[in-house]
């Protein structure tokens, strides 16, 4: 991509790269959570350089949830580190509190709650702009607790069934919300991966999730929006069935743990999403990091684009420092 005139648009040049059809540099996504810890690492960052694709979340300002400190799915997260954080109570620990928790949940059609969406759209019109959908599916962790989560596929069918299709109609209400608002995507957050080895067997994901995402993603593409999926951990058994169903990008913060070697398989079949990977690439010297880099973005694009730039939008939590956050931009700007 070296040696091209940057004259795309932000919003030209990331729709290139995710139909493959010749950006003139590889997009930027930096994106940064808004806490105290992360802001002083990136406030300079957002000064310094300008961003592709910006992630835009929706909130309700008037939405008044359960009770002080709660969020909109009626859990409390409690955070140790200022940056990450745990589910303190879950919800639907027991199903019989189903019916009263559902009462509860916020009215994901209100106009309000798209307003700032919307006016990022008239700010920034040339700019590749993404409604946040939160963690969807994984939301289920939060409600359930990972324990009776992983039970309930083989024991309560019937109220699992509830609450995936109950999350899945939030989705599509949200999605609505942010196509009157302009969005040119959406990215949901679904970890489908353990370190090393699929989170689930295949034909057991394919049973409750198969029909209903592709559902999901061609409702997506039927009101003019790209799909963005984030999934870290060990996610190669879902690959070809996420591109199947019709994912656009595939968002992933861990590529070693996989290997690039076998990710390339899937090189032009879906865009990727990605920093280098967070467990590794702090620890590396710059020429380390320079190797790494260079190798992702040949293994996992090509010259008619399939890879877009995204910065951790944690760097405090893996201890990343300013200097090398502008390190991985540099090597991404000069590729």
């Amino acid at each position: 991509m070296k040696g091209r005139m940057n004259m795309q648009t932000s919003r030209e040049c990331v729709n290139r790269a995710i139909e493959f059809k010749g950006p003139d540099r590889i997009p930027l996504c930096l994106d940064f959570d808004k806490d105290r810890l992360n802001q002083e690492i990136t406030r300079d960052i957002l000064k310094d350089y300008q961003s592709d694709m910006m992630i835009i979340a929706s909130h309700d300002p008037e939405f008044k949830p359960i009770g002080e400190g709660y969020n909109q799915w009626g859990y409390i997260m409690e955070t140790f580190g200022e940056t990450m954080g745990e589910v303190k109570d879950y919800p639907l620990e027991s199903w019989d509190n189903y019916e009263s928790w559902a009462s509860c949940l916020p009215d994901f059609t209100s106009p309000s709650r798209y307003r700032e969406a919307a006016k990022m759209r008239e700010l920034h019109p040339d700019k590749f702009l993404v409604g946040g959908l939160g963690m969807m599916m994984e939301e289920m962790l939060n409600l359930r607790g990972y324990e009776n989560s992983m039970i309930d596929y083989y024991e309560e069918e019937e109220n699992l069934c509830r609450l995936i299709d109950c999350l899945y109609e939030k989705g599509k209400q949200m999605v609505e919300g942010y196509a009157s608002a302009g969005m040119d995507a959406v990215i949901a957050w679904e970890d489908w991966g353990l370190q090393n080895s699929p989170m689930m067997a295949l034909e057991l994901w394919k049973e409750y999730y198969y029909d209903k995402m592709k559902d999901f993603v061609d409702f997506i593409h039927q009101k003019g929006m790209k799909y963005i999926l984030h999934s870290c951990g060990h996610i190669t058994y879902l690959l070809d069935i996420f591109i199947e169903i019709g994912v656009d990008v595939i968002q992933m913060d861990q590529q070693k743990n996989m290997g690039l070697d076998l990710l390339s398989k899937w090189k032009r079949k879906i865009c990727f999403l990605c920093p280098a990977d967070i467990q590794h690439s702090v620890q590396m010297s710059s020429e380390q990091l320079k190797m790494y880099m260079e190798e992702m973005i040949e293994t996992l694009g090509a010259a008619d684009g399939g890879f877009i730039y995204k910065s951790y939008p944690q760097p405090a939590a893996i201890h990343m420092t300013e200097e090398r956050l502008r390190e991985e931009i540099e090597l991404m700007k000069g590729a």
